[in-house]
């Protein structure tokens, strides 16, 4: 169940695609998603990507919150 719905995310989820590319490998992608959620609230899952993205210093996607 897990395969599809990461497949669904890389087809439908522009940030979390542009995520994954600038990260080294997947369990670094884990690895920072459970470190964030340990610490910090995020209201939405868009939230917590757009704040992933800003650390990260790359440009949010067009057409996304």
């Amino acid at each position: 169940m897990s395969l599809l719905f990461h497949t669904g995310l890389e087809l439908l989820d522009q940030k979390y695609t542009l995520l994954r590319s600038h990260l080294p490998t997947r369990k670094t992608f884990f690895d920072d998603l459970r470190a964030l959620t340990r610490y910090l609230y995020f209201d939405s899952w868009d939230h917590l990507l757009t704040f992933m993205l800003e650390g990260l210093e790359l440009e949010i996607p067009p057409n996304t919150s």
